[in-house]
């Protein structure tokens, strides 16, 4: 199976370089544009897309919609692929170096609870859809987790709007 995985376009938040966590952010204009340039190269990606799945969370699911209305296929929405919850971080400016327990002390999700949820999402479209090409529409810290599912090690940061490919 062919996995693409599309992090969603930009949100004001993200631009102001928030903690957005499960909290309901909408694309900005600039999102918008990065979803729409992204449908129109898959498009004519090679192997063509055969389904989406997204976070019903407002930026991945607008994200995810605008490409569908491109692609034409069939679109589900997965609890499982909602954003890392950042507890009482969500909408404060975002804090590097905190490290498990800090993120912890906040009430944030445990990176053992995320890699659970997304190694078990991954297992399941991959039963699902072998031989297929699904596209997968998320959120930051879902795309490094499927980073770390898919290839070990120290996972990179996936820009808004940009696109990673994986074979499963």
């Amino acid at each position: 199976m062919t996995l693409l995985f599309l992090r969603h376009g930009q949100t004001d938040w993200n631009a102001q370089g928030l903690f957005q966590g499960r909290t309901d952010v909408p694309l900005n204009e600039t999102g918008r544009e990065q979803a729409r340039a992204q449908a129109l190269a898959l498009v004519s990606h090679e192997p063509p897309v055969d389904v989406i799945y997204a976070s019903p969370l407002l930026r991945a699911r607008e994200t995810a919609e605008i490409v569908q209305q491109a692609l034409e296929v069939p679109i589900y929405f997965d609890e499982r692929l909602v954003e890392r919850c950042f507890g009482k971080l969500e909408g404060t400016l975002i804090v590097r170096g905190l490290g498990e327990e800090g993120l912890a002390r906040h009430g944030a999700e445990s990176f053992s609870a995320l890699h659970e949820r997304i190694k078990g999402f991954l297992n399941d479209i991959a039963a699902r859809h072998p031989g297929q090409c699904v596209l997968m529409a998320a959120h930051g810290n879902v795309g490094r987790m499927v980073q770390h599912c898919c290839r070990g090690g120290e996972s990179v940061r996936i820009e808004n709007g940009a696109l990673a490919q994986y074979e499963i």
